[in-house]
């Protein structure tokens, strides 16, 4: 069976800060249509990784591709208008607005000569997928919950159309509560057409709705496997539940069974 096509591509990348290099020669793929989750300990590079990919970091050698185009030379909004949506972990809304003003900004980011027509189509698509927010379109974005907040900052990179989101730990901050229904809506999100990218720390929430799931380890990718069979990796076993952070053996390169289900 041929291989899915890619939604997001890293060939070959480095990237970092001052002299040093976080990431060391990163390649991987993001398949389309699909639920991708980057592994790994503190310190493994998974922010640099996401903000090299969102562009906030450059990289000093290698290429990014989304859906194929080649755009590591574009600036973050460029990227966002070649259809990669970002939702940073913190600072992601603007509390002093209302929902519906945060969503407005959102959309004429990208579409800024669009009638009112389509951004109220647009809108409607967001709160099809967050139906709490509906209610509250009047409501500050500082007076919701964390995990109503981070389903506004969801809802305002969705609702350009992007083709691909990264997401930098969408569940960070949220009580063990509202952690599951934060990961479900990103399950719902793919659901409606939309590849994901993301890094999150509870592995077995991520791999509950994940398809695919990629190990890096000191700034360098050390495998890839169907989600289904991660945690049950000796290697994954022994980085995350062993009280070590060191790797005993290199990861097979690829463990993947074709087609995994997102919930």
């Amino acid at each position: 069976m041929s291989e899915a096509p890619a939604a997001l591509e890293l060939v070959d990348v480095a990237a970092g800060y001052g002299a040093a290099d976080i990431l060391a020669s990163v390649t991987l793929r993001a398949a389309a249509g699909r639920i991708t989750t980057i592994a790994g300990p503190n310190g493994a590079g998974k922010s640099t990784l996401i903000k090299t990919l969102a562009g906030l970091l450059r990289p000093r050698r290698g290429r990014i591709l989304v859906g194929g185009r080649d755009v590591t030379a574009l600036s973050p909004a460029e990227r966002a208008r070649a259809g990669l949506g970002y939702v940073p972990q913190e600072r992601n809304v603007f509390r002093n607005l209302t929902i519906g003003e945060n969503l407005r900004i959102g959309h004429e980011f990208i579409h800024r000569r669009a009638s009112r027509r389509e951004f109220a189509l647009a809108r409607a698509r967001v709160l099809d997928l967050f139906p709490d927010l509906a209610p509250r379109l009047n409501g500050l974005a500082g007076a919701l919950s964390g995990g109503q907040r981070q389903m506004l900052a969801m809802g305002c990179a969705l609702i350009s159309g992007p083709s691909v989101l990264l997401l930098d730990e969408p569940s960070a901050g949220l009580s063990p509560r509202y952690v599951a229904t934060m990961l479900d809506a990103v399950a719902q999100v793919n659901r409606s057409g939309v590849s994901v990218l993301m890094i999150e720390q509870n592995l077995v929430e991520a791999m509950r709705v994940s398809h695919d799931a990629i190990l890096l380890v000191g700034g360098e990718i050390r495998g890839r496997w169907n989600a289904a069979a991660f945690l049950a990796d000796p290697e994954v076993r022994t980085l995350f539940l062993g009280g070590t952070q060191r790797v005993a053996a290199p990861a097979q390169p690829e463990r993947q069974r074709d087609g995994a289900s997102a919930a």
